[in-house]
């Protein structure tokens, strides 16, 4: 696995991971769910699933499925997974490599790559508690409401997220051989972000290409706004 260490500002960064459509779902089940942990798990599969499948279909210019309260569940967990994919694969990691803007260098790139775990870590397990008890109030609340309990399905889907993030931030900051390479182009994200929205995207679109990243661009208007 290969992450990004990106400038996103005058002197903050955010790792960045590209990981291919088909691993997107990579935690599918290869047996029936057993016990809680199984169907909780078991139901995260499914949304996860379901939500990227939206989001192609958004990408292609297709007509949507889904509609009203359920479309923003799915928009909300194509959020998540953009913003955690990262955390839920280091979980299979032992070693990555990690590219770094040449002005920061290898002893600070890892320094900035911990203490980012380490928020990371705290946050998500701070937020797990929250959806967990969430969990544990809108499955009976809305147990009689006909068709599905989409609320504690939605709640579900957090709480299972960030232990995974959660798990993924404690062996990203202290398991993983992180393996720091510098990366040249990175340099110019940090010029890029300064200049005019129209001039900003070509020059980002620029080292997207250069780096061989897809959806690069996106990724860097949207944390660095």
């Amino acid at each position: 696995m290969q992450v990004y260490l990106v400038p996103v500002g005058a002197k903050r960064h955010h790792l960045y991971v590209e990981i291919d459509d088909d691993e997107e779902t990579g935690t599918a089940a290869t047996e029936p769910p057993r016990g809680w942990i199984g169907r909780q798990m078991s139901r995260f599969r499914a949304m996860l699933a379901e939500a990227e499948a939206e989001r192609r279909r958004t990408e292609r210019g297709e007509t949507v499925k889904s509609s009203g309260l359920w479309k923003w569940i799915l928009r909300k967990i194509a959020e998540t997974i953009a913003e955690q994919r990262l955390l839920w694969h280091l979980r299979g990691e032992t070693a990555v490599d990690l590219r770094y803007p040449p002005d920061l260098g290898a002893d600070g790139a890892l320094k900035e790559v911990r203490e980012e775990f380490a928020r990371d870590s705290a946050k998500h397990l701070r937020w797990l508690v929250i959806d967990g008890l969430l969990v544990a109030i809108t499955g009976p609340l809305f147990f009689f409401v006909p068709g599905p309990n989409v609320i504690s399905w939605y709640f579900t889907f957090r709480a299972v997220a960030h232990f995974l993030s959660w798990r993924g931030a404690r062996k990203g900051r202290s398991v993983i051989d992180w393996r720091p390479e510098m990366c040249p182009p990175l340099a110019d994200v940090r010029l890029a972000i300064q200049l005019p929205a129209a001039d900003r995207r070509k020059r980002l679109e620029a080292i997207s290409t250069a780096l061989g990243l897809k959806h690069f661009t996106g990724f860097v208007e949207r944390v660095s706004s």
